[in-house]
């Protein structure tokens, strides 16, 4: 008559590869919120040099016009001033507000050109305007969506291997 072998019980070595991917969940999520709040807090308004118009330069992104307060009805314009063609593209320029030092701001438009570019904005002044880089906000939403899925599988992996290695490191074989 044969013994019957007792089934193998995981080695320890899974609680190393779970306590790994934890820490990978947990650094996702420190880097992302650092990555992300050091945006959002850098984000700071240039206000105009004039009342109603100033120049801007435009570098690897547009530039985005702001009004404060948040609400004003406006309009502005930008112009190229190397080729006087129009270069400001409103879109979705009214979805967008921010707040930078306790004012709230409404993107009125985005100046679009070649990097390097200046371009002549101008305002009906009826509020405070302002510009800044144009933000990126889907690729910070994209980021912070993939980054949240991937810690959270991460986490659930770890939590589920050391369930599972637990539960069978304690049973005990049964009697024959």
């Amino acid at each position: 008559m044969s013994t019957p072998i007792a089934p193998q019980r995981p080695g320890r070595g899974w609680y190393v590869v779970a306590t790994g991917l934890a820490v990978i969940a947990a650094a996702l999520i420190v880097f992302l919120a650092v990555w992300i709040g050091r945006a959002v807090a850098g984000y700071s308004v240039t206000p105009f040099e004039q009342e109603d118009s100033t120049t801007v330069t435009v570098g690897d992104r547009g530039v985005a016009i702001w009004v404060s307060p948040q609400d004003t009805p406006t309009s502005c314009v930008a112009t190229d001033i190397d080729t006087q063609q129009p270069s400001l593209d409103g879109g979705s320029a009214s979805k967008v507000t921010i707040t930078d030092g306790g004012q709230t701001w409404s993107r009125v438009g985005i100046v679009k050109g070649q990097p390097g570019s200046k371009h002549l904005v101008r305002c009906d002044p009826t509020g405070d305007f302002g510009y800044a880089d144009n933000p990126r906000i889907g690729r910070y939403v994209l980021f912070g969506v993939g980054g949240g899925v991937l810690a959270v599988v991460s986490g659930i992996a770890a939590f589920v291997i050391v369930l599972v290695v637990a539960i069978k490191r304690n049973r005990t074989p049964r009697p024959a």
